[in-house]
């Protein structure tokens, strides 16, 4: 059992950030809507490429887990619950109920969880069958953006996603509230939904349903 050197706040706001930028944004790529999403508790991550992960965010607990369809791990039919096996029970119940249900497919007819790397924490820590260098490897890098300081994560969005200065600035506004307010009633105003600078309705309804599952509403 190995610590990784990440804390779950660190991790739940790089999530929160990556999201809301990831909301913005496919206003104007919406076919890039499947890349980041949530449902309820688990945030799920993919990068187009064959790596594909979800992080359950349980108010006690958390549980990563993911899937690098390059690894050479996927020959070696690993059973997903290896990756928890130093985990206590209360971690790899969650992973059952939870992240594994999001990394399903089909293994010799049957339907079951394929995973090449995983993690479990709490508070006091974030930990991983794996060295931090494996763990990356095999599918943790899809996150390595969602655990760099805030001001770092929010130039690379900006690089990566080409945002204008305004997109920047609704971005940065919506994450101080969000963080600040994570269960509240969020309402995006007329006035900032143009702040995403888009007329594409597949786009803008994307981007509307992206924001739902994070909490935020827009202003009918």
């Amino acid at each position: 059992m190995k610590r990784l050197n990440w804390e779950r706040e660190q991790l739940w706001e790089g999530c929160i950030l990556a999201s809301i930028a990831h909301a913005i944004m496919v206003a104007h790529y919406p076919e890039l809507s499947h890349e980041q999403s949530w449902d309820d508790i688990n945030y799920n991550v993919q990068d187009s490429s064959g790596t594909r992960g979800t992080i359950t965010f349980h108010p006690n607990y958390l549980v990563g887990a993911f899937r690098n369809d390059n690894s050479e791990r996927l020959s070696e039919n690993i059973d997903a619950l290896d990756y928890f096996i130093d985990a206590p029970e209360v971690a790899k119940t969650l992973a059952v109920n939870e992240t594994l249900q999001y990394v399903l497919d089909d293994v010799d007819g049957k339907t079951a969880p394929v995973v090449t790397t995983a993690f479990w924490g709490n508070c006091d820590g974030i930990y991983s069958k794996d060295k931090f260098e494996d763990f990356i490897e095999n599918g943790g890098f899809l996150i390595e953006r969602q655990v760099t300081d805030i001001k770092t994560a929010i130039n690379e969005w900006k690089e990566d996603y080409e945002m204008s200065e305004t997109q920047v600035n609704l971005l940065q506004s919506v994450f101080k509230r969000k963080i600040s307010n994570p269960t509240g009633d969020i309402v995006l105003t007329e006035d900032e939904i143009k702040m995403i600078e888009s007329d594409d309705e597949e786009g803008l309804n994307e981007s509307r349903i992206s924001f739902e599952e994070i909490g935020i509403r827009w202003e009918k």
